[in-house]
């Protein structure tokens, strides 16, 4: 929880977890430690630095078992972590005094000199999938063993949205980086409780506890993870004990038979994972408001989740902000009217052909749909976006393409500057977005500084004034007035649609390790999951 206090005394907040969504106790008895884990991921992840991981999760969940923040979020709080605690009066000027005996990797002492350092090479060196948006820190500074970080604004989520993903850099190895991008293993040096002690692209990372992590004690010695890129051989692998965890979410199909299993655990929540349907705003007809309302009337949220997840998941709400997300925002009715659609359609002119494909233009309304041959999910719910469309007189090919190739057409080099090659993609962003408004900012913002994740390319200038608004606001109450704002903006103008939020649900081998505990946003794969901490 954020803590807004008055500007006529300092008060100190001393940010602590209360842990209300925060699974404190495994889902089924069994192993409490470990000497090792293997967990399974989806595909390589780089070379773990903060600018390398290629998803946010799970890498980025990888990348902060290496490295540290000044506060970590646990359940719905903030609680403090490098720092011992933050002060602040006005949400504008935060003091932190670090933690006594705290050492990078290599032995060598953090200090504000890092925390320093940190904020202005993040600051040059806004890249990666990953990238943290510094630019709201006016000032920082230090003085003894506290840091004071001055805004520019107030800004109530500052300890959220920054302070809890800036993973704070060793100074003395990263002030000779030039190039980001290609930082290697020998970077990744952190303060956290994990160590990174091997590495190959096509088989994985080993993990091994740090001794002198001075925030805890880890439950697992060592966190192997294996890269095992089809879906069904890692539940494979599961069942037979050669995996311990999957950081894939279960398929509905079978996540009844994995319950049943003896030496099988699930761990669940709320999954704040969106997948959309993403409209390159750019690219005729997508550029017209009118015509990307039309499309989204014709698909079915609901029955999407019945259908392709099993009724595992929630319909998507329009104006994209999740009904349990910090924001608050407002749940929207489904935007599903499959006559409305065919009525608009009509209206624009866009009559059937002799194929039954309408014609809008004078081109075939025939278009390409990319999606994630690695997701089953999204597979499936691209096929039922291509029946619905074509209910509407609208063709759509399905193009399958590994995850890669896909971000290459949608999100080249992580750069919406490069901008982007396709009609409509599914595509899903991980929970941190939906944590901030700022995040939340960063997806339609039409200036690519400010609109970092806006693969759609979208661009309106009421929508920039409402996301200045809303970034700009003191308070939380006055940010969660201009996100509603928002959201009916993004009904309005239809960027992308929400399809769903997969309910969460990840399987372990509990006879091995029954300790992942679920936090919003990071999921099962969180530092509280294999860390006994100590932060009193």
């Amino acid at each position: 929880m954020y803590h807004r206090t008055t500007a006529t005394a300092l008060t100190v907040i001393l940010l602590t977890a209360c842990g209300s969504n925060t699974s404190t106790t495994p889902t089924a008895p069994g192993a409490r430690s470990a000497k090792s884990v293997t967990v399974a991921i989806s595909s390589d992840e780089g070379t773990l630095t903060p600018f390398t991981n290629q998803t946010g999760y799970p890498g980025n969940n990888l990348v902060k078992l290496l490295f540290d923040t000044l506060v970590i979020v646990r359940g719905d709080d903030v609680t403090p972590l490098l720092a011992k605690e933050i002060e602040t009066s006005d949400n504008k000027t935060f003091t932190m005094p670090l933690r006594a005996g705290v050492t990078w990797h290599d032995g060598r002492p953090l200090t504000t000199d890092d925390v320093i350092f940190s904020v202005e090479f993040y600051r040059k060196n806004m890249e990666g999938d990953s990238a943290i948006d510094v630019r709201p820190i006016e000032r920082v500074s230090a003085s003894g063993d506290t840091v004071t970080m001055t805004l520019e604004a107030p800004d109530p989520e500052f300890p959220r949205r920054i302070l809890a993903d800036m993973a704070i850099l060793p100074k003395h190895l990263w002030e000779s980086v030039d190039k980001v991008s290609t930082a290697g293993v020998q970077k990744a040096v952190g303060s956290g409780p994990y160590k990174l002690t091997q590495y190959d692209n096509a088989r994985g990372y080993t993990l091994t506890a740090n001794p002198a992590y001075a925030m805890g004690k880890a439950k697992v010695e060592s966190v192997k993870v294996v890269v095992i890129p089809e879906e069904s051989t890692q539940f494979a692998a599961l069942r037979t004990g050669e995996v311990h965890m999957s950081t894939r979410i279960v398929p509905p199909q079978q996540l009844p038979a994995l319950e049943k299993q003896p030496n099988i655990g699930v761990v669940k929540g709320t999954e704040f994972a969106s997948t959309l349907l993403a409209f390159n705003t750019t690219r005729p007809p997508f550029d017209r408001p009118e015509v990307r309302r039309a499309l989204a009337k014709a698909i079915d949220t609901n029955d999407i989740v019945k259908t392709a997840l099993l009724g595992q998941g929630t319909p998507g709400n329009p104006g994209f902000i999740h009904a349990q997300s910090p924001i608050k925002g407002d749940q929207l009715p489904t935007v599903f009217d499959a006559e409305a659609a065919k009525r608009e359609l009509d209206a624009l002119g866009a009559k059937p052909g002799p194929d039954g494909i309408r014609v809008l233009d004078g081109k075939p309304m025939s278009y390409e749909l990319l999606v994630q041959s690695t997701s089953a999910d999204r597979l499936r719910s691209a096929e039922l976006i291509r029946d619905m469309l074509k209910s509407v007189g609208v063709a759509v090919k399905v193009a399958s393409l590994d995850p890669d190739s896909l971000d290459a057409k949608v999100w080249p080099d992580y750069d919406v500057r490069k901008g982007r090659n396709y009609d409509m993609s599914m595509w899903g962003w991980s929970a941190p977005v939906m944590l901030s408004s700022g995040s939340i900012a960063q997806l339609l913002a039409s200036d690519p500084e400010d609109g970092s994740l806006n693969i759609v390319g979208f661009k309106d200038p009421a929508v920039d004034e409402t996301i200045a608004t809303m970034t700009a606001a003191p308070t939380m109450e006055a940010r969660t007035e201009a996100a509603r704002k928002l959201q009916a903006q993004i009904v309005e103008h239809m960027p992308f649609l929400t399809l769903y939020y997969r309910n969460g649900a990840y399987a372990f081998r509990k006879d091995v390790y029954s300790g992942w505990t679920w936090q919003n946003g990071a999921a099962a794969l969180n530092k509280f999951s294999l860390i006994d901490f100590q932060l009193g």
